[in-house]
């Protein structure tokens, strides 16, 4: 049986378009800064009514702001990620489900513990990844001291510095982006059912 509690009832939608409101506020105030002159927008406190300006202030923001080019480029990263976490998060998924292999379970494991890495946390390493793909080769080169030993089988001194950087590329914007935990976890889950 379903007790009616009035005064419950209201207190819960009272809390919650009090939410709403606070939420909403934010991109209240800046609609009504998009129709406002910058004179208006510049006064303390700025006005509450919205304004007339707006498709000249949309004029201004396409043609000095380069709007086309920003929205162009959000189109990209977008497509190219969402298409790109589909891809390889349904063949990790995949591969963890239906083929049995020996570290399967360390595999899943691995891809689960990543979840719990936040975003702040990957930001120095991915660009480090991104201004050099063959970081982690040249390190590895120069751990082994493989220089040396290249050097010995060639007659003279070799040196091996490989450099490639995906800086100011779509490639480095999306492709540190691609690999997902919780979308592998996703299609695992779907997969199993």
């Amino acid at each position: 049986m379903v007790e009616k509690t009035p005064i419950l009832d209201t207190f819960t939608y009272i809390f919650l378009i009090l939410g709403i409101l606070i939420v909403g506020f934010p991109i209240i105030y800046a609609i009504i800064a998009a129709t406002l002159s910058i004179e208006d927008v510049s006064r303390v406190p700025m006005p509450l009514i919205p304004g007339d300006q707006f498709w000249v202030n949309m004029q201004t923001a396409w043609d000095k702001g380069d709007l086309g080019t920003q929205l162009i480029n959000s189109f990209i990263m977008a497509s190219g990620i969402t298409i790109g976490k589909i891809i390889v998060s349904m063949l990790g998924a995949f591969s963890i489900v239906y083929f049995d292999y020996r570290f399967r379970t360390v595999a899943f494991i691995t891809v689960f513990c990543t979840l719990m890495l936040p975003v702040e946390v990957r930001i120095l390493p991915t660009y480090e990844m991104a201004a050099n793909v063959f970081g982690p080769l040249n390190s590895l080169w120069a751990a082994l001291h493989l220089d040396g030993v290249a050097g010995w089988i060639a007659g003279h001194e070799v040196e091996v510095n490989l450099d490639f950087s995906l800086l100011d590329s779509y490639q480095g914007l999306i492709l540190p982006l691609v690999a997902s935990a919780t979308c592998t976890f996703l299609f695992r889950q779907f997969f199993l059912t």
